[in-house]
């Protein structure tokens, strides 16, 4: 059965093919193609797991930053590496960017969905990013104190789980198309000081802004059977729960342009900062944002490809936002992320 992720994403390809002067662009964007990326193997919890990655030609340091990125449930690591263009901004910056696989497509998030079977494994994909890291520090040195997360919905959920699970080994995160899972306050009572980001969109009919249950449709019928995936907070609870042991809040409220400026509606962005420590919490709430990466790439084919979007640069601002978390930590004075 394809999970809500990936039918979503079909939904979204039929819609632009239904009105392509909206969406598709006269030339494709500068990609890393995918066999530019080196794709490998390891046994992480007792089953075979595979990853891309790729390393810059452009290194700007000895030790390079890492960056993952996490499909959504029934996605792929290679799907991302079109849907997100990341690679091309880590030969710019000089980062390595990594596109893992989730066991059955799926990440083990922590909401406990009956009918996937990395929840019914209870796969440790936690050690899975550990053994992952472990791996790449022996190709090249990793600076273990640049190591960043973000994920689309399934992706998403298990971001936080890593920030949760994993805080001595990531030092922010970003959730795109998810809030904050129910399963995951339960697993993460003693919340670490992690800097997060979150989109969201309000007409998202999977994942709801408003917190309930997560519903994934059955196929790609209109009237398509439901199926409920776990019990989440609304976005507003998701910043709240991400900032309560901040211990002194700092809140900003404002709204933020869309890209295309024929759009007339604003975007909700909320900023949390810990003044006394180097936490980060921030979210953009997009109205009629549907369930997608916004500004993400689709590819079919030469004649088949286009934005999803134009609500918000999601690359960028997961970057920069990246980017700003490194800097709270230390100084930086070359060229990555940017700088």
């Amino acid at each position: 059965m394809k999970d809500y992720s990936f039918n979503r994403f079909l939904i979204s390809i039929v819609f632009m093919l239904t009105f392509p002067f909206t969406f598709f662009c006269k030339s494709l964007p500068t990609v890393v193609p995918v066999k530019d990326h080196i794709l490998d193997t390891i046994v992480s919890d007792g089953i075979v797991r595979t990853f891309r990655f790729y390393i810059p030609k452009n290194r700007f340091e000895t030790r390079l930053p890492v960056i993952f990125i996490l499909h959504g449930g029934g996605g792929t690591g290679e799907g991302m590496i079109y849907l997100s263009r990341m690679s091309e901004k880590a030969e710019e910056y000089g980062f390595i960017a990594v596109y893992p696989d989730g066991y059955a497509n799926r990440w083990n998030d922590g909401r406990k969905i009956e009918h996937s079977l990395t929840d019914k494994r209870n796969t440790n994909d936690v050690q899975f990013f550990r053994d992952m890291v472990q791996y790449l520090n022996k190709k090249i040195q990793v600076d273990h104190d640049r190591i960043h997360v973000v994920g689309i919905s399934n992706g998403g959920f298990m971001t936080q789980r890593l920030l949760c699970e994993a805080n001595d080994l990531f030092h922010s995160g970003y959730s795109v198309a998810a809030v904050t899972s129910k399963g995951l306050t339960e697993i993460c009572p003693n919340l670490p000081n992690k800097s997060i980001g979150f989109i969201m969109g309000t007409a998202d009919d999977v994942i709801p802004y408003a917190g309930g249950t997560v519903s994934i449709p059955k196929d790609m019928s209109v009237n398509a059977e439901r199926i409920p995936a776990g019990e989440v907070l609304s976005f507003e609870d998701s910043l709240k729960f991400w900032s309560s042991n901040f211990q002194c809040k700092e809140k900003t409220k404002t709204k933020k342009r869309h890209l295309n400026q024929f759009w007339k509606r604003d975007i909700d962005y909320t900023k949390l900062v810990d003044c006394s420590g180097d936490g980060i919490v921030e979210g953009y709430l997009i109205p009629g944002g549907g369930h997608i990466w916004p500004n993400g790439f689709y590819y079919h084919n030469e004649k088949q490809y286009g934005y999803l979007s134009k609500d918000l640069d999601t690359r960028e601002i997961v970057l920069q936002f990246f980017r700003k978390a490194d800097s709270k930590e230390k100084l930086v004075n070359n060229a990555s992320f940017g700088n």
